[in-house]
């Protein structure tokens, strides 16, 4: 466990406003996706990252493109997101800094035992994915591949 707030600390120094100060307060603002949070994983976290640094960190779920805008801004200490491209977009503009690479996703295509879409065995998101819901369509009903919330966050 101590590993794990080791690595929320990591987090908390990995994507910070270029020209940010020490904080004022003992406050450190998160925006961090809404899947992160949803997974329960800050809640296991953040009690141990307040207890072993004496920081307080409020976190703020959004979707992705949120969550790094809040920091651009200046509305957020620390990101924790999942958009490398532009995580990386932001630190070569200078207005965030020391990127980290924290954890990755993977997505995972779940369907009939008899496999339609002939996706079984594929290891590539972006080949699966023109076969699968395409030719999956008629057999399973209209396919959902993108969050579709405007949050920035996207398979593949």
């Amino acid at each position: 466990m101590a590993r794990v707030a080791g690595a929320l600390l990591v987090v908390a120094l990995a994507l910070v406003p270029a020209a940010a100060q020490p904080p004022a307060s003992r406050t450190v603002i998160l925006s961090t996706t809404t899947s992160t949070q949803d997974s329960g994983l800050l809640d296991v976290l953040v009690p141990m990252f307040e207890q072993q640094t004496g920081f307080t960190l409020k976190t703020v779920p959004v979707g992705t493109g949120q969550a790094l805008a809040l920091a651009a801004r200046g509305e957020a200490d620390v990101v924790l997101v999942h958009a490398p491209s532009l995580e990386k977009k932001y630190v070569e503009e200078g207005t965030l800094s020391n990127r980290r690479l924290v954890m990755v996703n993977d997505f995972v295509v779940v369907g009939p035992t008899r496999d339609p879409g002939g996706v079984r065995g594929e290891t590539r998101w972006r080949r699966s994915r023109p076969r699968g819901p395409a030719s999956c369509r008629a057999a399973t009903g209209p396919a959902r591949t993108s969050s579709s919330n405007r949050s920035g966050s996207r398979p593949g």
